[in-house]
């Protein structure tokens, strides 16, 4: 017979705890907060005064925060995996009718927030300014239906001889931009996003007017109810954007990022047995827009002038493609 060996009390006191951690990351990941491992490891960090920095900034944009003072201080990260919920959208109708999918649309709003969030609980930890350079992706997962997975991965940075300020700003800008940015007079504020899924069906007469040759269809013609749909949608998904701007009280967005992602989606009915057959052409669009709200911390905004430069690349054997720049002096 087979006996299972009790655990020592060692054993059983590190599986209790690890069993409490795991609860305490699932309660903070639900309040929209960050894992307890991750916590634990950018408190690490930090204690021991950063005396190994991450970066995903390039060479030359590392190189220049060095002149400038800025000390990059580590790699940070926010992820969002969001389930989205169940959305109708065939409408059988005989007319055109357009709306918004506001499932859709605010899964991915609240996804993207939590991921950008988490990302700015990371650079806060580490008592950053901000985070430069942040890159946002948005994946549909395959291996589980209605997921969609946000992350956002920047390098925190601190300032030189700057106080630190409520919250660690976001900024999707190059480390050449950034600095641009400062030179100008300006500061970031912080990521603003807005999504908007729009969904237009054009209805059984409008798409069998399009079947049919002798139903008033024509060759060339502009389908209006589509145009509309992709304008609206872009118009909402802007407005929210620019709403999250105005709470940062910015002056402006900049580096806008678009996404225009459109689906034609056909289908038939019968409208009885063996009677005439009605035709469906539906446009699903979804629309995102992000970029950088900024904020004026100057009255004087003169922008740097740009400097001459060519990029060398040398092939020369043992050289490994190194690259150097060349400024051109006036």
């Amino acid at each position: 017979m087979f006996f299972w060996k009790k655990p020592s009390p060692e054993e059983q006191q590190r599986r209790e705890q690890e069993a409490r951690d795991a609860a305490a990351s699932l309660q903070s990941l639900e309040a929209g907060g960050l894992p307890l491992q991750a916590k634990r490891r950018l408190q690490a960090e930090m204690e021991a005064g950063h005396p190994l920095f991450t970066s995903d900034l390039s060479t030359n944009e590392l190189l220049l925060t060095r002149q400038q003072g800025y000390q990059p201080l580590s790699q940070v990260m926010g992820s969002s995996i969001y389930h989205v919920g169940w959305q109708y959208t065939r409408r059988y109708g005989w007319n055109v009718q357009a709306t918004e999918l506001n499932v859709l649309s605010q899964a991915h709003q609240h996804a993207a927030q939590l991921a950008l969030s988490r990302l700015e609980e990371e650079a806060a930890l580490l008592r950053a300014h901000g985070v430069i350079g942040v890159r946002f992706v948005r994946r549909d997962q395959d291996w589980g239906q209605g997921l969609i997975e946000y992350t956002a991965i920047g390098t925190a940075i601190r300032l030189p001889n700057a106080p630190l300020g409520s919250h660690p700003f976001l900024s999707d800008l190059s480390g050449q931009e950034f600095w641009t940015l400062l030179q100008a007079g300006y500061y970031p504020a912080g990521i603003v996003v807005g999504y908007c899924s729009y969904f237009v069906s054009l209805g059984s007469n409008y798409t069998n007017q399009l079947k049919s040759w002798f139903g008033g269809g024509q060759f060339n013609q502009e389908i209006t109810p589509f145009s509309q749909g992709v304008s609206q949608a872009r118009h909402i998904a802007m407005q929210r954007a620019s709403d999250l701007a105005h709470r940062f009280q910015a002056v402006g967005i900049v580096g806008m990022h678009i996404e225009n992602q459109r689906e034609i989606i056909e289908y038939e009915r019968e409208r009885y047995e063996h009677g005439p057959t009605d035709y469906y052409l539906d446009l699903a669009i979804h629309f995102a827009a992000m970029g950088t709200a900024i904020i004026s911390r100057s009255k004087d905004h003169v922008i740097p002038k740009p400097k001459v430069a060519l990029t060398m690349t040398d092939l020369r054997p043992g050289r490994y493609g190194q690259s150097s720049e060349l400024t051109f002096r006036e």
